[in-house]
């Protein structure tokens, strides 16, 4: 996929000391940084910003991004919708 990212990717970082993580897209900042979430150790009240040039998008999926449009989503939601895609992946 290319590198154009929304809200509601399933991305994964290449650099830093999260490498080969994966997380979900939450929102784009002004400053085109990346905001990313993954339930665990980044939730909702607690994201990171990355540089785009640092992440790479593996996935979109519809239903993610509507479950984080909804007030109600929890860290423990956002963090088993990354868990099934990786089983679905091995």
């Amino acid at each position: 996929m290319d590198n154009n990212f929304a809200i509601g990717d399933i991305v994964v970082s290449l650099y830093g000391h999260d490498k080969n993580r994966l997380f979900i897209v939450s929102a784009i900042d002004k400053n085109d940084k990346i905001v990313i979430i993954d339930g665990k150790y980044r939730g909702k009240s607690n994201p990171k910003t990355k540089n785009p040039k640092h992440l790479k998008t593996i996935a979109h999926d519809e239903k993610i991004l509507n479950r984080l449009n909804e007030s109600t989503s929890t860290d423990t939601e956002i963090y088993n919708m990354i868990k099934v895609y990786k089983q679905i992946k091995e």
